[in-house]
């Protein structure tokens, strides 16, 4: 039985479970996955969370990832560093860069591709993001696919002493980014100084941190590097250190499946989605769609 003092530590804690990051091949590249895990499916709507690097591109390569499908989702990309193309079979065609947001609708289905900028082939860069899915609520899995991209100067942010906070995506700390989502979320980027800890905003039924860079704490509790922390629900938390954090969560969409790419409360609707794919049935992306990534056996 564990002594008084291990429980009432264990009482304080904001922290619920820690999720390790998981290398995975993704396209030409590698990243550090985080969601979906065993202990924790989900985290509000999020239902897919990979971190991009930080790693340097030598001359010559770069993020390539070939045309494939997406159902009953939106995409979120945010970047920290470098830039990527990105295309869609809405006709989207866009740059995103540092401190911008590209958040793209699946919904009954679309087709998109991700590559480096070829300006940027020839040269030795940095490359460093997030990108996450968000399952859509019920009467949105089947929605017309859209694009939104946000500019870096249209994030709205606060600065709480010398940290600051973007909210990328939904709202919180009483900011409403442009990207409000199909259901109640947050997405945002908190860059702390060690003398101006940030309370985590609380409105949300379910949140988690991602320590990007640097020293990340909950509560004074550390979070290693590349860790994603869900809290407890209600938990009062405040985050400090000097590093770089991600704060994600929302209002649950209730259960969903996922199926390689493609994500959606019935099965069938999945079964409908592979047989599609197989057979090319999917929108295809303007001027970028061969090749395309097959379907997995």
């Amino acid at each position: 039985m564990a002594d008084s003092s291990q429980q009432d530590r264990s009482a304080e804690s904001a922290i619920e479970v820690r999720v390790d990051p998981r290398d995975r091949p993704v396209g030409a590249g590698r990243v550090r996955r985080l969601l979906p895990h065993r202990t924790r499916r989900m985290v509000g709507p999020f239902i897919f969370a990979d971190v991009i690097g930080p790693e340097v591109l030598s001359p010559g390569s770069g993020i390539d990832v070939d045309a494939h499908p997406h159902i009953g989702i939106s995409t979120l990309t945010y970047l920290f560093d470098g830039r990527i193309v990105h295309r869609d079979s809405t006709g989207a065609v866009q740059t995103i860069e540092h401190g911008a947001v590209n958040w793209m609708t699946a919904g009954s289905g679309v087709t998109h591709t991700e590559r480096s900028h070829p300006d940027d082939l020839p040269a030795t860069r940095g490359i460093h993001g997030l990108q996450t899915w968000v399952a859509l609520p019920d009467e949105a899995e089947e929605s017309e696919p859209s694009f939104h991209h946000v500019p870096e100067l249209e994030v709205p942010y606060e600065t709480h002493g010398r940290s600051t906070v973007r909210v990328a995506a939904g709202s919180g700390w009483g900011l409403d980014s442009p990207v409000k989502g199909s259901s109640p979320l947050i997405l945002a980027e908190v860059i702390l100084d060690a003398s101006h800890p940030v309370p985590i905003a609380s409105e949300h039924a379910e949140r988690s941190v991602i320590a990007l860079t640097g020293d990340v704490r909950v509560n004074h509790e550390q979070i290693e590097s590349g860790q994603l922390v869900v809290l407890r629900t209600g938990a009062s938390a405040t985050l400090s250190g000097s590093g770089t954090a991600i704060v994600l969560g929302g209002e649950p969409v209730g259960k969903r499946h996922i199926w390689w790419n493609f994500v959606h409360s019935d099965l069938d609707r999945i079964e409908q989605a592979k047989s599609d794919w197989f057979n090319q049935r999917f929108p295809m992306v303007p001027g970028d769609h061969d090749p395309f990534v097959p379907l997995p056996s």
